[in-house]
């Protein structure tokens, strides 16, 4: 009898491995990746290596449950080109099936975009692309749960 319990149990939990985890009867309480945007990109400061901007992030929950987010690392990228990276250590709850938002500070080295600015200046007053990836850490989930989003921003430049 204890064989044959110890069978089942050992198929139970293999059956959240591998390729069976989608119909696994804890793959609901694994968390979706979250929607992670970018909503404001503003320069704040210009140095003599570097320049620093600060980003508005726009998360939004697709899960039944609260996100306990206490850091978000990051990568954005402008028209498929590394912009910069950054992260969010400041701990937000996301509210079930709702959003919220995240004020990060990031910094660009400066040779990188001069060496860009006839194509930033040409693309004054026009929408580009961007596409942000990295992974948020939940105080309730022990493995970062990565997120990728791609869409279109304006781009206002002074001239």
């Amino acid at each position: 009898m204890m064989r044959i319990i110890l069978f089942f149990l050992t198929l139970f939990m293999l059956n959240g491995c591998g390729t069976g985890a989608a119909n696994s009867p804890f793959a609901a309480l694994r968390p979706v990746a979250p929607e992670v945007s970018l909503k404001n990109f503003e320069l704040i400061k210009v140095g003599l290596t570097e320049q620093t901007y600060r980003l508005r992030l726009y998360i939004k929950n697709p899960n039944a449950f609260p996100l306990p987010i206490q850091a978000l690392n990051y990568q954005l990228f402008i028209n498929n080109k590394s912009f910069a990276k950054g992260a969010a250590n400041q701990p937000i709850m996301i509210p079930a099936l709702g959003d919220g938002y995240v004020e990060t500070d990031i910094n660009s080295n400066i040779a990188d975009v001069v060496a860009g600015w006839q194509e930033w200046f040409s693309l004054a007053k026009r929408t580009v692309d961007y596409r942000i990836a990295g992974d948020v850490g939940l105080s309730s989930w022990a493995i970062p749960i990565p997120f990728q989003y791609a869409d279109k921003v304006d781009l206002l430049i002074k001239q």
